[in-house]
């Protein structure tokens, strides 16, 4: 049977304008691009955020985000599907799901690993923004990398759920402390450190104080000041 893609044509064609241009500059010898990650709170406007900074500095630079993991994962044998209910699962239930599976993919650890080689081949390529999945992590020691924190005071993050989700207040309230939580304990588990720890980032940003257009500027200036011009 054939796999049937997510990606929109719009989302295709960008991906394919971010790999010829890559592959042209690493054939004129020209190095690699920075590699922007970006961690978040529960709540705050990463997306938003990436999607400015991609059209702030231009072409070949691409966003990395859940769709285009989908496609990833598929392509090696896994879904994003199991990688989600892997990542909200208790250990405990872990065994008796992995009964259901026809290969022993179900393994969080295993998923993880999965996640952080495809977004390690992103980075080592270049120019592109990596939204939340580990991407720090992933993404440690290269170079390349400028890692982003974004945080907001609760009620700012409660808000914005409100609206995107169409909750009341204590509905929005219990939604963010419930999936600050399983992304707070899944990363403990697997990688075995915090992401809230400020020095493990180039810039930490209140996105409380700041609009995805004003972060985008800020970050677009760090990243030149840290590397220089690309």
């Amino acid at each position: 049977m054939a796999r049937e893609y997510i990606l929109s044509v719009r989302d295709e064609a960008r991906l394919a304008a971010w790999h010829h241009q890559v592959q042209a500059r690493k054939d004129q010898g020209r190095g690699v691009g920075p590699c922007i990650t970006i961690s978040r709170e529960f709540g705050c406007q990463a997306y938003p955020l990436a999607a400015e900074l991609a059209r702030r500095l231009g072409e070949p630079w691409v966003v990395v985000d859940r769709e285009i993991l989908e496609e990833v994962a598929k392509a090696s044998g896994f879904s994003m599907e199991q990688i989600e209910k892997s990542r909200d699962t208790p250990p405990a239930l872990k065994a008796i799901f992995a009964m259901f599976l026809d290969n022993s993919h179900a393994e969080e650890t295993q998923l993880f690993e999965h996640l952080q080689r495809a977004i390690r081949k992103f980075a080592g390529a270049g120019h592109c923004i990596v939204v939340g999945s580990g991407g720090v992590f992933a993404t440690r020691g290269m170079r390349n990398s400028f890692h982003l924190r974004l945080v907001a005071p609760l009620p700012f993050r409660v808000a914005k759920i409100m609206k995107s989700h169409q909750l009341e207040e204590q509905q929005a309230a219990d939604f963010v402390s419930l999936h600050q939580k399983q992304r707070d304990d899944f990363v403990a588990r697997l990688a075995g450190e915090r992401l809230d720890d400020p020095l493990r980032f180039h810039l930490v940003l209140n996105n409380g104080f700041f609009s995805p257009e004003q972060m985008a500027v800020i970050v677009e200036h760090g990243l030149q000041q840290l590397r220089g011009s690309d």
